[in-house]
C-alpha cells in the first residue's frame, strides 16, 4: 500500500483535497486555520492500487504553542513515513514565510515531494510562478473544492515509487510491536533484548516514536519494530486516537509480523479493537499477546484467561498468547509463533483445487434467496500469495450477504488448513 501524505501551512485546502481524493466528505472542513487537529487518514483505489492517504494539520513557522508543535511532530512522522508528499499550496496567495519554512523541511525528500497548486478553477490557467523556484519538480494544478484534475493528481502519484514493505532475507524478519499506550509493549522488547534500550514508565506514551532493534534467533534475524504510544503536549487535550492508530498502522505496514500488546487487567477494550481492525487491512501474520500476567494470582488466572478469551469476540482465529515482561515470562515463545506464521507464507493453491473447494462449500450451505433469486458461485481464485488473497466470481456480487462471507472464509480457513494467518477474500460479478 503507498503512504500519501497532505503538507502544508494552515488554511490551503488540505482536508478539501483529502475528501476529494477519497471521495467522501471524511475530514472536517472549515476557514478556520488548524481546524485539522489530529492525522486523518483514509483510503482510496486507483487503478487496482491501494492507497493510504493522511491529513495533517498545518505547519506554522512562528508559531511556538505547544499544540502547534504537536502538529509539526505528527505532521513530520507522516513526512517520514510516507512514499509521496502532496506539498499543498493556495495558488490565490503569494508564498508565505511558513510555505518556505515547509519547503526547506521538504528539500531533503524532494523526491517524492508533488507540488499541488490548489484552488485553480476552471479557466484560471495562471500558476503562481514563485513555485517554480522552489525547486520542485512535480507540479499538478487542482481544484479540490470543485474535484477539477484530481484523476490527473492520482495519475502522477502512481508514477512515484513506492517503499517495498518486504525485509530481505539480510535484513531480517520485521516484527511490528503494537497497542495502545501502556499495555508493555517497550518492556517486552526490552525483555527480548535484555536490555534497557526503551524507555519504561507508567506515563502512557513515554515512547516518542518508532525504533528498530535487533536480536537473533535460532539463527535468524529479527528486527523488532515499537512503536510510539500517544503523547499529550501540556495543557492540551484532544482526542488522540488517530495518532496511536495511524501510528500502528505504518508500522505495520513496513512489518512482516504483527504482535498487538494488551493489559490482561483491561481485558479487551474499544480501542484494542480498532487497532487489530487497522492493522489486518494489510493482512500480516498476527499475534495476540496479553500482559502483566504477573499482576493476577496463580488461583485468578485460569478465571480471568476464559474471561479475556469469552470477551475477544474479533478475529477470534488470531493465535493468543499471556505473558508477563516484568518477569520474562514466555517471551521467546512470541518470536517463535511470530516466525512459525512467518514461514507459511508464501503460500499458493492450485486453481482446480480451490473450485472443487467453492462447490462443496456453496452446495453444503446455500446462500439465502434475495427478491426470489439465489446468487450463483462460478470460481474461486488466488490473486495473490503474500498476503493471501482470494477471489469469488459470483452473480449478484454486491448482495452477498455478510453472514455468508463469513461462513465461507472460515469454511477456507478450515479446509486449506490456513490456521491463525488472516487473509482476504473479494467478491466480482459475473452473469452467466
Amino acid at each position: 500500500m503507498t503512504i500519501v501524505a497532505i503538507i502544508g501551512r494552515p488554511n490551503t485546502g488540505k482536508s478539501t483535497l483529502f475528501n476529494a481524493m477519497i471521495g467522501k466528505r471524511a475530514a472536517i472542513v472549515h476557514d478556520t486555520p488548524n481546524l485539522t487537529r489530529d492525522r486523518h487518514y483514509g483510503e482510496y483505489t486507483y487503478l487496482e492500487r491501494k492507497y493510504l492517504l493522511i491529513d495533517t494539520g498545518g505547519i506554522e513557522k512562528e508559531n511556538n504553542t505547544p499544540f502547534i508543535k504537536l502538529v509539526e511532530e505528527q505532521a513530520d512522522i507522516a513526512i517520514n513515513e510516507s512514499d509521496v508528499i502532496l506539498f499543498v499550496f493556495d495558488n490565490r496567495q503569494e508564498l508565505t514565510s511558513d510555505d518556505l519554512y515547509i519547503a526547506k523541511k521538504l528539500r531533503s525528500s524532494k523526491e517524492k515531494v508533488i507540488i499541488v497548486a490548489n484552488k485553480c478553477d476552471a479557466g484560471d490557467n495562471n500558476l503562481n510562478e514563485e513555485i517554480y523556484g522552489l525547486g520542485f519538480q512535480s507540479i499538478v494544478k487542482v481544484s479540490a473544492e470543485h474535484r477539477l484534475n484530481i484523476n490527473e493528481l492520482k495519475d502522477i502519484i502512481a508514477d512515484k515509487p513506492s517503499k517495498s514493505s518486504d525485509s530481505s532475507a539480510n535484513d531480517g524478519i520485521r516484527f511490528a510491536v503494537i497497542g495502545k499506550p501502556n499495555t508493555g509493549k517497550s518492556s517486552i522488547i526490552n525483555a527480548l533484548l535484555d536490555e534497557d534500550r526503551m524507555i519504561v514508565s507508567d506515563i502512557p506514551g513515554t515512547t516518542r516514536d518508532a525504533v528498530d532493534s535487533y536480536l537473533e534467533y535460532e539463527q535468524r534475524k529479527v528486527i523488532l519494530i515499537d512503536t510510539a504510544g500517544i503523547r499529550r503536549a501540556a495543557k492540551i487535550e484532544e482526542p488522540s486516537e488517530y495518532y496511536t492508530i495511524l501510528r500502528s498502522k505504518l508500522a505495520v505496514r513496513r512489518s512482516d509480523v504483527v504482535v498487538l500488546v494488551m493489559d490482561i487487567m483491561d481485558k479487551v477494550t474499544f480501542q484494542d479493537k480498532r487497532i487489530l481492525d487497522e492493522a489486518l487491512d494489510f493482512y500480516k501474520p498476527t499475534v495476540l499477546v496479553f500482559n502483566k500476567t504477573d499482576k493476577i494470582t496463580d488461583t485468578e488466572k485460569t478465571r480471568v484467561y476464559k474471561e479475556v478469551i469469552e470477551k475477544l469476540d474479533f478475529e477470534s482465529y488470531l493465535p493468543k498468547m499471556f505473558v508477563s515482561a516484568k518477569e520474562k515470562k514466555h517471551m521467546t515463545k512470541i518470536i517463535e509463533l511470530g516466525l512459525k506464521l512467518k514461514d507459511y507464507l508464501p503460500k499458493h493453491f492450485r486453481k482446480h483445487d480451490l473450485n472443487t473447494l467453492l462447490f462443496e462449500i456453496v452446495s453444503e450451505h446455500k446462500h439465502p434467496v434475495i427478491k426470489k433469486t439465489r446468487p450463483r458461485f462460478f470460481t474461486l481464485e488466488q490473486v495473490s500469495d503474500e498476503p493471501i488473497r482470494f477471489l469469488i466470481r459470483s452473480s449478484m456480487a454486491d448482495s452477498i450477504d455478510s453472514n455468508y462471507k463469513r461462513y465461507i472464509i472460515n469454511s477456507l480457513r478450515e479446509r486449506l488448513k490456513i490456521g491463525g494467518l488472516p487473509f482476504e477474500l473479494n467478491f466480482k460479478e459475473r452473469r452467466k
